[in-house]
């Protein structure tokens, strides 16, 4: 199995860049940046004892151990409860210059029927074409299993705009839907979102 690699500071990278950050070997290969929200005293979106930190790294955690190829190569921004602020997540990605950033979260609303999954890119993104390419395509990924998911959406989120990577912001649902959430925070509903990442990256290979 391929071993992740987690980014615990910028200065920590910095300081054995090329130790840490393995290249392409041929081109085959694809790295991608798996990005958990939140983390540390940033709790996200919280409802009943659950926390969007909490969800974002269970299942960031699930696709490292589904992963067994060793064309697929995974990074991560941040290591299990820790904050890492957003300037340093683009510092450690834009340097780290991945095929794809995927980043993590679950969505919230006082609307507690609403549900669903959402995949947001950014116009302003120097990648906003495939960056929009690989999120209707990992939209369609879901669709196809039979998840709810909303059209893609654009919007000014701060690491997709910045990153020079295609990125796509992926809302795994609601917490503020009993459903989902009843969904999100067991084994299998986080293993089968993980296992679905990990297909989509697969094809895109």
């Amino acid at each position: 199995m391929t071993k992740p690699i987690r980014v615990l500071a910028l200065a920590a990278i910095a300081a054995s860049f090329a130790f840490t950050i393995p290249f392409k070997k041929d081109a085959k290969q694809i790295n991608v940046v798996i990005d958990a929200g939140h983390g540390g005293n940033d709790h996200g979106a919280s409802i009943d004892g659950f926390t969007e930190k909490q969800l974002t790294d269970a299942v960031a955690e699930k696709i490292s151990q589904l992963n067994n190829s060793e064309d697929v190569v995974i990074h991560f921004t941040r290591v299990e409860d820790k904050f890492v602020s957003l300037e340093e997540r683009v510092k450690v990605i834009n340097a780290l210059k991945p095929d794809l950033v995927l980043s993590l979260h679950t969505n919230f609303t006082k609307d507690n029927t609403k549900s669903g999954m959402e995949f947001f890119v950014s116009e302003q993104s120097n990648a906003y074409q495939k960056s929009a390419e690989y999120a209707e395509m990992l939209s369609d990924k879901f669709e196809s299993q039979n998840f709810k998911v909303e059209e893609v959406k654009k919007a000014p989120f701060y690491i997709l705009k910045k990153v020079d990577a295609p990125a796509v912001c992926f809302e795994m649902g609601y917490l503020s839907n009993a459903t989902d959430r009843n969904y999100l925070t067991t084994e299998k509903g986080q293993e089968d979102i993980a296992a679905t990442v990990l297909d989509f990256i697969k094809d895109i290979k």
